[in-house]
Parts: structure tokens; sequence; C-alpha cells
């Protein structure tokens, strides 16, 4: 709850939490896949590039390499998008139509061209071999994702980042099955990448080594804080929070504990005082019996 976070061009920011802190979710609603539940998501300019890379590679049967990295990157939703832009420019319906078919496919060949997908199957096997997929162990265009090893199918998740052009990048735990290579190619792309980059990883490493900023999301405190100047500064200063805490917690216990005391004192000091008075209660309650006494031998001498 009150997240107000703004990532800007060379913004490297690393969300951290407990399992279940919703680390995932957020990407979702940045990727703007899933609707939150209160507030908004605004992108500046309103035609930005946003990649979302989710932590599983998911493997549809029958879609090949090339399909698989022209999905991840983008091209794939900008050519269909393309193509229908140009089916309802070459058959326009103005009686139908919200905006100019021309416009609207102009829109399109624009983002279709900013993603790369025009010359990505030339640029695709070199990046595939520069991560150890040369052609004699992947063909992009015939071999299926499911025929990779989970190592291999990890590479060309990161093959298809390494080609993309997203303006903004999203990536959830993009460390997952990468050799030393591969990380390294990674941390590459992450530091000279020119647009924001909002990223998940369990890997302290690699967030040591890649992030400007953290992002807290704390589960139990139900808070959210941006620690700014990298993740070793954010240890540093979650370090003194705590030890804050701790000193408070600390402070509001001796208090706690000065007033209990005072409070069993002030009771004691109750049950003195009523003892107190009770010991000199003897000679009155004598004096009710004689008066009780005189009263029942009165009535008696009266029958």
């Amino acid at each position: 709850e009150g997240l107000d976070v703004t990532v800007a061009p060379g913004d490297v920011i690393g969300v951290v939490g407990a399992n279940g802190s919703g680390k995932s979710t957020l990407l979702r609603i940045l990727a703007r896949d899933l609707e939150p539940l209160d507030g908004t998501v605004s992108i500046a300019p309103a035609d930005a590039f946003v990649g979302w890379l989710p932590q599983e590679h998911e493997r549809v049967p029958g879609e090949t390499v090339a399909a698989y990295v022209a999905r991840r990157a983008g091209c794939t939703d900008a050519t269909q998008a393309m193509e229908a832009a140009a089916a309802a420019l070459a058959e326009p319906d103005q009686s139908r139509a919200k905006a100019d078919p021309a416009d609207v496919y102009a829109a399109a060949l624009e983002h279709w061209l900013a993603t790369g997908a025009a010359d990505l199957d030339e640029r695709l096997p070199a990046v595939l071999a520069g991560l150890g997929l040369d052609s004699d162990t992947v063909l992009p265009e015939s071999t299926p994702m499911t025929a990779l090893s989970g190592g291999q199918a990890a590479r060309v998740g990161l093959a298809a980042l390494l080609v993309s052009r997203f303006d903004i990048v999203l990536l959830d735990e993009p460390t997952n099955d990468l050799d030393l290579e591969g990380l390294a190619r990674l941390e590459d792309f992450v530091g000279e990448l020119r647009g924001g980059v909002v990223l998940v990883s369990h890997d302290r490493e690699f967030l040591a080594r890649t992030v400007t900023r953290v992002l807290e999301l704390d589960l139990a405190q139900n808070t959210t804080t941006v620690f700014g100047g990298g993740y070793e500064s954010y240890l540093d200063e979650r370090e003194v929070a705590r030890r804050h805490r701790r000193e408070q917690y600390d402070e509001f216990a001796d208090k706690k504990a000065d007033l209990v005391a005072r409070a069993r004192t002030q009771r004691e000091w109750s049950s003195q005082g009523v003892r107190n008075a009770m010991r000199k209660a003897p000679d009155n309650d004598k004096n009710r019996r004689r008066a009780a006494t005189e009263s029942s031998e009165k009535q008696a001498q009266k029958v």
C-alpha cells in the first residue's frame, strides 16, 4: 500500500521482499497484465515499449525458438497489430472506424519498427551463437522449444532479452538457470540499457552489481520503501532502521515495565489501606453486636 515510484531512464530498481510479499504481482501490474486494486500506472510517453519477461519460460507445443523469441521480445504482437491495421486500411469502413485507418496503420508500423521485428531473423542467430547455441545446436526456424533442456531454454530466454528493443524492462528472476557466462551477458545488458529496469531476483550478488535503487515490500509491516544508492547501501540502511526499531521497542518495553511496577505498587498501597481500615473495625463491630443483643433482650421482655 502507498507505493509511489517512478522508473526513469537509466534506473535499475531491484524489488526485494519475503516470498508472498507480491514482487511478481507488482511486475504484472507495471506490465498492465493485472489491474491494481487501488491507484494507477502511468507511462510517459504513452507509446513507450514495455517488456515483461516472467519467471517461467512458457513453452508452447510446436513453437520454434524463433517464434518464442519473437513473442518474448514483443515482435509477434506488433506484427499482428500491423497486419490488422494494414487489412483495415485496405478495406476501410468509415462508418465503424473510431480512428482514421491510415493513422492507425502509421502508428502500428512505427511500433513494429521500434520493436526490431524487421531484422529480428537476421540478428537472432548471432546472439544465440554468442550464448553457446550455434547452428549445430539450435536452428531457430525449426528447433522446437520443447526439445531444449532447462539451461538451453534459459539461454534462449536471455537471447530474447538481448535482441529486444524495450524502453522499460520488467524482469522476474532473470538469473534462474543461467551459467556464469550467461550471468555476465545479462549484467552487461542491464548496465548498458538506456531505458529503465525493474527486476526481481534472489541473487544478491547480481543485485549488488546491477541495481541503482531498491524497493522493499515488507509483508509483516504492510509497507513499501524505496532505498537509494544501490543494494549494499540498502542493506546498510535496513540494518540501521532495524536497530532503531529495536531501540524503540526496548524503550517501549522499559516504559511498560515501569508502568506495570507502578500499578503494582499502587495496588499494594490500596490493599494495605484496606487492611489498616479493617483492623480498626472490631470496636465498631462490638458496639453493633452489643446493640443487637440489647434489642433482642428488650423484645423478649415484651413477649
